[in-house]
Protein backbone atom coordinates (compact mmCIF):
# COMPACT_ATOMS: atom_id res chain seq x y z
CA UNK A 1 0.00 0.00 0.00
CA UNK A 2 2.58 2.77 1.25
CA UNK A 3 4.55 1.68 -2.06
CA UNK A 4 1.74 2.51 -4.58
CA UNK A 5 0.72 5.73 -2.70
CA UNK A 6 4.22 6.84 -3.04
CA UNK A 7 4.41 6.03 -6.50
CA UNK A 8 0.93 7.64 -7.16
CA UNK A 9 2.70 10.68 -5.04
CA UNK A 10 5.38 10.52 -7.25
CA UNK A 11 3.44 11.15 -10.04
CA UNK A 12 1.41 13.75 -9.24
CA UNK A 13 4.87 15.34 -8.46
CA UNK A 14 5.89 15.07 -11.79
CA UNK A 15 2.79 15.99 -13.50
CA UNK A 16 3.17 19.35 -11.48
CA UNK A 17 6.95 19.74 -12.17
CA UNK A 18 5.94 19.11 -16.08
CA UNK A 19 3.83 21.61 -16.33
CA UNK A 20 4.95 24.97 -18.15
CA UNK A 21 7.37 27.54 -16.46
CA UNK A 22 4.89 30.11 -16.81
CA UNK A 23 2.35 28.11 -15.62
CA UNK A 24 4.25 26.62 -12.58
CA UNK A 25 5.52 31.12 -11.73
CA UNK A 26 1.66 31.62 -11.92
CA UNK A 27 0.92 29.31 -9.19
CA UNK A 28 3.81 31.00 -7.10
CA UNK A 29 1.99 34.24 -7.93
CA UNK A 30 -0.98 32.69 -6.30
CA UNK A 31 0.72 32.14 -3.09
CA UNK A 32 1.94 34.74 -0.03
CA UNK A 33 5.70 34.78 -0.08
CA UNK A 34 6.28 32.51 3.21
CA UNK A 35 3.98 29.93 1.26
CA UNK A 36 5.61 29.85 -2.02
CA UNK A 37 8.63 29.56 -0.20
CA UNK A 38 7.65 26.60 1.15
CA UNK A 39 7.50 24.57 -2.04
CA UNK A 40 11.35 24.25 -2.46
CA UNK A 41 10.90 21.52 0.32
CA UNK A 42 8.62 19.56 -1.86
CA UNK A 43 11.39 18.40 -4.13
CA UNK A 44 15.05 18.70 -5.90
CA UNK A 45 13.32 20.11 -8.69
CA UNK A 46 10.48 22.60 -7.04
CA UNK A 47 13.68 23.85 -4.80
CA UNK A 48 14.90 25.47 -7.74
CA UNK A 49 11.49 26.80 -9.01
CA UNK A 50 11.33 29.06 -6.13
CA UNK A 51 14.49 30.18 -6.34
CA UNK A 52 14.31 30.94 -10.28
CA UNK A 53 10.70 32.58 -9.60
CA UNK A 54 10.89 36.05 -11.53
CA UNK A 55 8.28 37.45 -9.82
CA UNK A 56 9.22 38.77 -6.00
CA UNK A 57 6.45 40.42 -3.38
CA UNK A 58 7.74 41.07 -0.08
CA UNK A 59 5.36 41.90 2.55
CA UNK A 60 5.65 42.38 5.88
CA UNK A 61 1.77 40.76 6.35
CA UNK A 62 3.13 37.46 4.49
CA UNK A 63 6.15 37.04 6.61
CA UNK A 64 5.85 35.99 10.08
CA UNK A 65 8.40 38.20 11.94
CA UNK A 66 9.46 38.73 15.39
CA UNK A 67 10.59 42.09 15.21
CA UNK A 68 10.17 44.72 12.37
CA UNK A 69 14.18 44.14 11.04
CA UNK A 70 13.69 40.51 10.69
CA UNK A 71 11.76 41.62 7.31
CA UNK A 72 14.55 43.06 5.76
CA UNK A 73 17.05 40.02 6.52
CA UNK A 74 14.27 37.40 5.35
CA UNK A 75 14.14 39.67 2.18
CA UNK A 76 18.11 39.76 2.25
CA UNK A 77 18.14 35.66 2.18
CA UNK A 78 15.31 35.77 -0.36
CA UNK A 79 17.61 37.91 -3.04
CA UNK A 80 20.53 35.90 -2.15
CA UNK A 81 19.00 32.57 -2.73
CA UNK A 82 17.23 33.90 -6.28
CA UNK A 83 18.78 32.24 -9.32
CA UNK A 84 18.32 34.01 -12.67
CA UNK A 85 16.38 37.36 -13.62
CA UNK A 86 13.66 39.65 -11.39
CA UNK A 87 10.99 40.95 -13.36
CA UNK A 88 8.39 41.85 -11.09
CA UNK A 89 9.00 43.54 -7.25
CA UNK A 90 7.30 44.48 -5.14
CA UNK A 91 7.67 45.81 -1.47
CA UNK A 92 5.62 47.06 1.25
CA UNK A 93 7.84 49.59 3.83
CA UNK A 94 5.35 50.65 6.11
CA UNK A 95 6.46 48.62 8.81
CA UNK A 96 10.28 49.12 8.21
CA UNK A 97 11.81 51.32 10.00
CA UNK A 98 13.93 54.29 8.33
CA UNK A 99 17.25 52.69 9.76
CA UNK A 100 16.55 50.14 7.27
CA UNK A 101 16.28 52.38 4.65
CA UNK A 102 20.30 51.55 3.42
CA UNK A 103 19.30 48.14 3.23
CA UNK A 104 16.51 48.79 0.66
CA UNK A 105 19.13 50.63 -1.26
CA UNK A 106 20.77 47.68 -1.90
CA UNK A 107 18.03 45.69 -2.88
CA UNK A 108 17.52 47.88 -5.70
CA UNK A 109 21.09 48.01 -6.40
CA UNK A 110 20.67 44.44 -7.17
CA UNK A 111 17.53 44.34 -9.06
CA UNK A 112 18.96 46.87 -11.41
CA UNK A 113 21.03 44.45 -12.27
CA UNK A 114 18.13 41.49 -13.06
CA UNK A 115 16.09 42.98 -15.92
CA UNK A 116 13.95 44.41 -13.53
CA UNK A 117 10.61 45.44 -15.46
CA UNK A 118 8.03 46.58 -13.10
CA UNK A 119 8.79 48.07 -9.64
CA UNK A 120 6.17 49.01 -6.78
CA UNK A 121 7.49 50.56 -3.57
CA UNK A 122 4.05 50.99 -1.05
CA UNK A 123 4.67 52.91 2.43
CA UNK A 124 2.24 54.24 4.38
CA UNK A 125 4.26 55.51 7.23
CA UNK A 126 5.00 58.70 8.18
CA UNK A 127 8.91 58.96 7.04
CA UNK A 128 9.64 59.34 3.22
CA UNK A 129 12.24 56.70 1.49
CA UNK A 130 14.50 58.21 -0.25
CA UNK A 131 14.63 56.28 -3.59
CA UNK A 132 18.46 56.06 -4.25
CA UNK A 133 19.92 56.79 -7.58
CA UNK A 134 20.07 52.92 -8.46
CA UNK A 135 16.71 53.09 -9.59
CA UNK A 136 17.53 55.47 -12.63
CA UNK A 137 19.82 51.64 -13.44
CA UNK A 138 16.98 50.41 -14.04
CA UNK A 139 16.08 51.19 -17.88
CA UNK A 140 14.43 47.83 -18.64
CA UNK A 141 11.40 49.48 -16.29
CA UNK A 142 8.18 48.95 -18.17
CA UNK A 143 5.77 49.69 -14.85
CA UNK A 144 7.13 52.35 -11.67
CA UNK A 145 4.65 52.92 -8.59
CA UNK A 146 5.77 55.02 -6.06
CA UNK A 147 4.35 55.90 -2.68
CA UNK A 148 5.48 58.40 0.01
CA UNK A 149 8.85 58.67 -1.73
CA UNK A 150 11.37 61.17 -2.15
CA UNK A 151 12.99 61.80 -5.79
CA UNK A 152 16.56 62.84 -6.07
CA UNK A 153 18.02 63.51 -9.52
CA UNK A 154 21.24 61.27 -9.65
CA UNK A 155 24.87 63.06 -9.75
CA UNK A 156 26.01 63.07 -12.86
CA UNK A 157 24.86 62.39 -16.45
CA UNK A 158 20.91 63.05 -16.34
CA UNK A 159 18.78 59.94 -17.27
CA UNK A 160 15.43 59.20 -17.86
CA UNK A 161 12.89 55.84 -17.45
CA UNK A 162 12.58 55.78 -21.38
CA UNK A 163 10.82 52.40 -22.00
CA UNK A 164 8.14 53.52 -19.14
CA UNK A 165 4.64 52.58 -20.47
CA UNK A 166 2.90 52.98 -16.87
CA UNK A 167 4.11 55.19 -14.03
CA UNK A 168 2.28 55.61 -10.44
CA UNK A 169 3.38 58.49 -8.29
CA UNK A 170 1.78 59.23 -4.98
CA UNK A 171 2.71 61.50 -2.39
CA UNK A 172 5.79 61.70 -3.69
CA UNK A 173 8.26 64.65 -3.64
CA UNK A 174 10.88 65.89 -6.03
CA UNK A 175 14.07 67.61 -4.85
CA UNK A 176 14.43 70.99 -6.65
CA UNK A 177 17.07 69.88 -8.12
CA UNK A 178 15.37 67.12 -10.53
CA UNK A 179 15.94 67.58 -14.02
CA UNK A 180 12.84 68.03 -16.21
CA UNK A 181 14.00 65.70 -18.50
CA UNK A 182 13.88 62.35 -16.38
CA UNK A 183 10.43 61.51 -17.68
CA UNK A 184 10.44 63.08 -21.06
CA UNK A 185 11.64 60.78 -23.83
CA UNK A 186 8.86 57.46 -22.20
CA UNK A 187 6.75 55.53 -23.66
CA UNK A 188 3.99 55.89 -21.21
CA UNK A 189 0.19 54.80 -21.77
CA UNK A 190 -0.43 55.42 -18.07
CA UNK A 191 0.35 57.92 -15.94
CA UNK A 192 -1.08 58.70 -12.07
CA UNK A 193 0.52 61.54 -10.39
CA UNK A 194 -1.75 61.88 -6.98
CA UNK A 195 -0.58 64.57 -4.58
CA UNK A 196 2.44 64.97 -5.56
CA UNK A 197 4.71 67.79 -4.74
CA UNK A 198 7.68 69.69 -6.05
CA UNK A 199 6.92 69.03 -9.23
CA UNK A 200 6.69 72.79 -10.66
CA UNK A 201 10.68 72.01 -12.44
CA UNK A 202 9.01 68.72 -14.23
CA UNK A 203 7.57 68.63 -17.64
CA UNK A 204 5.92 65.87 -19.68
CA UNK A 205 6.27 67.09 -23.30
CA UNK A 206 7.73 64.32 -24.27
CA UNK A 207 4.79 62.06 -23.22
CA UNK A 208 4.12 59.43 -25.78
CA UNK A 209 1.18 60.28 -28.41
CA UNK A 210 -0.57 56.86 -27.14
CA UNK A 211 -0.80 58.03 -23.59
CA UNK A 212 -4.26 56.27 -22.86
CA UNK A 213 -4.67 57.24 -19.17
CA UNK A 214 -4.31 60.05 -17.13
CA UNK A 215 -4.80 61.27 -13.43
CA UNK A 216 -3.68 64.36 -12.26
CA UNK A 217 -4.91 64.82 -8.77
CA UNK A 218 -4.41 66.88 -6.55
CA UNK A 219 -0.63 67.72 -7.17
CA UNK A 220 1.45 70.80 -6.70
CA UNK A 221 3.24 72.75 -9.75
CA UNK A 222 2.08 70.31 -12.69
CA UNK A 223 1.57 72.00 -16.13
CA UNK A 224 -1.66 70.72 -18.12
CA UNK A 225 -0.76 72.42 -21.24
CA UNK A 226 2.27 69.16 -21.29
CA UNK A 227 -0.95 66.77 -22.56
CA UNK A 228 -2.18 68.35 -24.87
CA UNK A 229 -0.94 66.76 -27.82
CA UNK A 230 -1.86 63.58 -26.11
CA UNK A 231 -4.57 62.74 -28.76
CA UNK A 232 -4.93 59.38 -27.72
CA UNK A 233 -6.29 60.09 -24.32
CA UNK A 234 -9.76 58.09 -23.56
CA UNK A 235 -9.47 58.29 -19.89
CA UNK A 236 -8.38 61.16 -17.42
CA UNK A 237 -9.30 62.58 -13.78
CA UNK A 238 -8.09 66.48 -13.23
CA UNK A 239 -8.20 67.97 -9.71
CA UNK A 240 -6.74 70.58 -8.35
CA UNK A 241 -4.93 71.23 -4.68
CA UNK A 242 -7.60 73.98 -3.33
CA UNK A 243 -4.42 76.11 -2.43
CA UNK A 244 -4.55 76.63 -6.14
CA UNK A 245 -5.45 80.31 -7.02
CA UNK A 246 -5.09 80.80 -10.55
CA UNK A 247 -3.16 79.12 -13.92
CA UNK A 248 -1.95 82.17 -15.04
CA UNK A 249 -2.61 84.47 -17.74
CA UNK A 250 -2.71 82.60 -20.80
CA UNK A 251 -2.83 79.43 -19.16
CA UNK A 252 -6.57 78.50 -18.61
CA UNK A 253 -7.70 75.50 -21.30
CA UNK A 254 -11.12 76.13 -21.91
CA UNK A 255 -13.70 72.84 -22.89
CA UNK A 256 -14.18 73.44 -26.16
CA UNK A 257 -10.27 73.61 -26.88
CA UNK A 258 -9.93 70.24 -24.34
CA UNK A 259 -11.77 68.27 -26.46
CA UNK A 260 -10.16 69.44 -29.53
CA UNK A 261 -6.61 68.46 -28.31
CA UNK A 262 -8.04 65.40 -26.41
CA UNK A 263 -10.95 63.89 -28.86
CA UNK A 264 -11.15 60.12 -27.96
CA UNK A 265 -11.90 61.00 -24.89
CA UNK A 266 -14.40 58.93 -23.42
CA UNK A 267 -13.84 58.74 -19.80
CA UNK A 268 -14.21 62.48 -17.78
CA UNK A 269 -13.64 63.54 -13.88
CA UNK A 270 -13.86 66.83 -13.15
CA UNK A 271 -13.73 68.40 -10.07
CA UNK A 272 -14.28 72.28 -10.95
CA UNK A 273 -13.52 73.89 -7.83
CA UNK A 274 -10.93 76.26 -9.00
CA UNK A 275 -13.54 77.45 -11.58
CA UNK A 276 -14.29 80.48 -10.16
CA UNK A 277 -17.69 82.87 -11.56
CA UNK A 278 -16.02 85.59 -12.76
CA UNK A 279 -16.77 87.56 -16.32
CA UNK A 280 -13.30 86.56 -17.48
CA UNK A 281 -13.87 82.59 -16.74
CA UNK A 282 -15.82 81.04 -19.56
CA UNK A 283 -18.02 78.02 -18.13
CA UNK A 284 -16.34 75.69 -20.56
CA UNK A 285 -12.96 76.07 -18.55
CA UNK A 286 -14.82 73.79 -16.29
CA UNK A 287 -14.51 70.74 -18.00
CA UNK A 288 -11.24 71.02 -18.71
CA UNK A 289 -10.29 70.53 -15.07
CA UNK A 290 -11.53 67.29 -14.07
CA UNK A 291 -11.53 64.27 -17.31
CA UNK A 292 -11.24 60.57 -17.12
CA UNK A 293 -10.20 58.65 -20.10
CA UNK A 294 -12.31 55.36 -20.46
CA UNK A 295 -16.29 56.30 -19.37
CA UNK A 296 -15.71 59.62 -19.20
CA UNK A 297 -16.72 61.20 -15.62
CA UNK A 298 -16.97 64.51 -15.41
CA UNK A 299 -16.36 66.53 -11.72
CA UNK A 300 -17.99 69.74 -11.47
CA UNK A 301 -17.16 71.11 -8.50
CA UNK A 302 -18.87 74.05 -6.20
CA UNK A 303 -20.21 76.93 -6.79
CA UNK A 304 -17.43 78.79 -7.08
CA UNK A 305 -15.70 76.60 -9.75
CA UNK A 306 -18.18 76.58 -12.89
CA UNK A 307 -18.75 80.43 -14.83
CA UNK A 308 -19.94 80.68 -17.97
CA UNK A 309 -20.67 84.76 -19.48
CA UNK A 310 -23.67 83.27 -21.03
CA UNK A 311 -25.95 80.34 -20.76
CA UNK A 312 -24.82 78.07 -24.14
CA UNK A 313 -26.92 75.02 -25.17
CA UNK A 314 -24.29 73.28 -26.79
CA UNK A 315 -20.05 73.38 -27.49
CA UNK A 316 -18.26 74.32 -30.65
CA UNK A 317 -17.36 70.79 -30.94
CA UNK A 318 -18.57 67.51 -30.27
CA UNK A 319 -17.90 65.08 -28.00
CA UNK A 320 -18.24 61.94 -30.02
CA UNK A 321 -16.98 59.57 -27.74
CA UNK A 322 -17.52 60.62 -24.59
CA UNK A 323 -19.50 57.39 -22.67
CA UNK A 324 -19.73 58.52 -18.65
CA UNK A 325 -20.07 61.77 -17.57
CA UNK A 326 -19.79 62.07 -13.50
CA UNK A 327 -19.86 66.32 -12.10
CA UNK A 328 -18.60 66.90 -8.44
CA UNK A 329 -19.52 69.34 -6.16
CA UNK A 330 -22.37 70.60 -7.80
CA UNK A 331 -24.24 73.46 -5.80
CA UNK A 332 -28.40 73.19 -7.29
CA UNK A 333 -28.86 77.12 -6.43
CA UNK A 334 -25.68 78.09 -9.21
CA UNK A 335 -27.35 78.42 -12.73
CA UNK A 336 -23.88 78.34 -14.30
CA UNK A 337 -23.36 75.22 -12.98
CA UNK A 338 -26.52 73.55 -14.12
CA UNK A 339 -26.66 74.71 -17.74
CA UNK A 340 -22.92 73.04 -18.13
CA UNK A 341 -24.33 70.05 -17.67
CA UNK A 342 -27.26 70.54 -20.11
CA UNK A 343 -24.52 71.85 -22.38
CA UNK A 344 -22.37 68.46 -21.89
CA UNK A 345 -25.25 66.46 -22.29
CA UNK A 346 -25.96 68.19 -25.40
CA UNK A 347 -22.62 68.11 -26.81
CA UNK A 348 -22.12 64.38 -26.57
CA UNK A 349 -24.31 62.33 -28.77
CA UNK A 350 -22.99 58.90 -26.97
CA UNK A 351 -23.43 59.97 -23.05
CA UNK A 352 -24.61 56.84 -21.43
CA UNK A 353 -24.40 57.73 -17.88
CA UNK A 354 -24.24 60.94 -15.80
CA UNK A 355 -23.52 60.77 -12.18
CA UNK A 356 -23.66 64.05 -10.32
CA UNK A 357 -22.39 64.27 -6.72
CA UNK A 358 -23.99 66.92 -5.18
CA UNK A 359 -22.01 69.71 -2.71
CA UNK A 360 -22.60 68.61 0.90
CA UNK A 361 -22.75 72.16 2.01
CA UNK A 362 -26.38 72.76 3.07
CA UNK A 363 -28.05 75.75 1.00
CA UNK A 364 -31.34 77.14 2.55
CA UNK A 365 -33.05 78.81 -0.32
CA UNK A 366 -33.62 78.11 -4.13
CA UNK A 367 -32.40 80.53 -6.46
CA UNK A 368 -35.13 81.55 -8.70
CA UNK A 369 -33.04 82.55 -11.57
CA UNK A 370 -32.54 78.39 -11.29
CA UNK A 371 -35.93 77.18 -10.79
CA UNK A 372 -37.08 79.97 -13.84
CA UNK A 373 -34.56 78.02 -16.20
CA UNK A 374 -35.89 74.72 -15.14
CA UNK A 375 -39.14 75.04 -15.56
CA UNK A 376 -38.54 76.15 -18.82
CA UNK A 377 -38.38 73.16 -21.12
CA UNK A 378 -36.70 75.24 -24.14
CA UNK A 379 -33.22 75.20 -22.03
CA UNK A 380 -32.80 71.73 -23.19
CA UNK A 381 -33.29 72.60 -26.51
CA UNK A 382 -34.17 68.88 -28.05
CA UNK A 383 -34.14 65.56 -26.60
CA UNK A 384 -30.86 63.55 -24.83
CA UNK A 385 -31.56 60.65 -27.15
CA UNK A 386 -28.27 58.41 -25.75
CA UNK A 387 -28.53 59.29 -22.05
CA UNK A 388 -29.19 55.66 -19.88
CA UNK A 389 -28.38 56.26 -16.96
CA UNK A 390 -28.70 59.38 -13.85
CA UNK A 391 -27.64 58.67 -10.83
CA UNK A 392 -27.67 61.59 -7.69
CA UNK A 393 -25.40 61.28 -4.73
CA UNK A 394 -26.33 63.16 -1.61
CA UNK A 395 -29.82 64.24 -3.06
CA UNK A 396 -32.02 66.58 -0.52
CA UNK A 397 -35.08 66.40 -2.60
CA UNK A 398 -34.76 70.61 -3.26
CA UNK A 399 -36.88 72.41 -5.66
CA UNK A 400 -34.12 72.54 -7.95
CA UNK A 401 -33.23 69.09 -8.17
CA UNK A 402 -36.63 67.55 -8.75
CA UNK A 403 -36.86 70.22 -11.40
CA UNK A 404 -34.25 68.76 -13.09
CA UNK A 405 -34.70 65.13 -12.72
CA UNK A 406 -38.26 65.86 -13.88
CA UNK A 407 -36.69 67.28 -16.90
CA UNK A 408 -34.29 64.10 -17.99
CA UNK A 409 -36.99 62.00 -17.74
CA UNK A 410 -38.78 64.30 -19.74
CA UNK A 411 -36.49 64.31 -22.61
CA UNK A 412 -34.48 61.13 -22.54
CA UNK A 413 -36.11 58.14 -24.45
CA UNK A 414 -33.77 55.64 -23.78
CA UNK A 415 -33.52 57.13 -19.94
CA UNK A 416 -33.52 52.93 -18.03
CA UNK A 417 -32.61 54.12 -13.92
CA UNK A 418 -32.16 56.97 -11.99
CA UNK A 419 -31.15 56.37 -9.02
CA UNK A 420 -30.63 58.46 -5.80
CA UNK A 421 -28.24 57.81 -3.09
CA UNK A 422 -27.99 59.44 0.28
CA UNK A 423 -28.30 57.94 3.80
CA UNK A 424 -29.57 61.47 5.92
CA UNK A 425 -32.91 61.68 4.17
CA UNK A 426 -35.08 60.83 6.98
CA UNK A 427 -37.58 57.71 5.72
CA UNK A 428 -41.01 59.84 5.62
CA UNK A 429 -38.55 62.54 3.39
CA UNK A 430 -38.04 59.75 1.08
CA UNK A 431 -41.62 58.88 0.51
CA UNK A 432 -42.77 62.34 -0.22
CA UNK A 433 -39.84 62.74 -2.76
CA UNK A 434 -40.99 59.07 -4.55
CA UNK A 435 -44.47 60.38 -4.39
CA UNK A 436 -43.97 63.20 -6.41
CA UNK A 437 -40.89 61.38 -8.54
CA UNK A 438 -43.41 58.79 -9.74
CA UNK A 439 -46.18 61.29 -10.93
CA UNK A 440 -43.46 62.53 -13.18
CA UNK A 441 -44.30 62.23 -17.16
CA UNK A 442 -41.36 60.12 -18.51
CA UNK A 443 -39.94 59.85 -22.32
CA UNK A 444 -38.88 56.32 -21.42
CA UNK A 445 -41.15 53.46 -20.68
CA UNK A 446 -38.21 51.30 -19.39
CA UNK A 447 -37.16 54.20 -16.49
CA UNK A 448 -36.78 53.23 -12.93
CA UNK A 449 -37.13 55.32 -9.95
CA UNK A 450 -34.40 53.67 -7.45
CA UNK A 451 -33.47 55.78 -3.99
Amino acid sequence: MDISRNSKRRALDDRFINLPTDVLNCILDHLPVRDAARTSILSRKWRYIWAAHPNLELDPKDIVTVTKNDFVGIGNRILLQHIGPILTFYVDLSDVHMSQYPNIDLWILYLSRNGLREFTVENSSRDLYTLPSYVFLCQELIELELSNCIFKQPCGTIRSFQNLKVLFLIEVAFKPEVSASIFTASKLKTLHIEKCSGMDHLNFDGCSPSLSSLILYKNHGVKLSCFMNCKSITYAKLVFPMEVKSFGPGKRINLASLFKHWPLISNLFLDGYHLKVQSLLRFSILISRTMCLGCIIIFLCAGKLLAADSITSTLPVKVNYLRDLTVYGICFTNLVQISCILCLLHSSPTVHSLEILMSVLTVSADNNLVLKYLQERSCMGEDINSLRDLKMKYFQGSRAEMLFVKLILACCPALERVTFVDKEVEPSEVSNILKELVVFPRASRKAQIIF
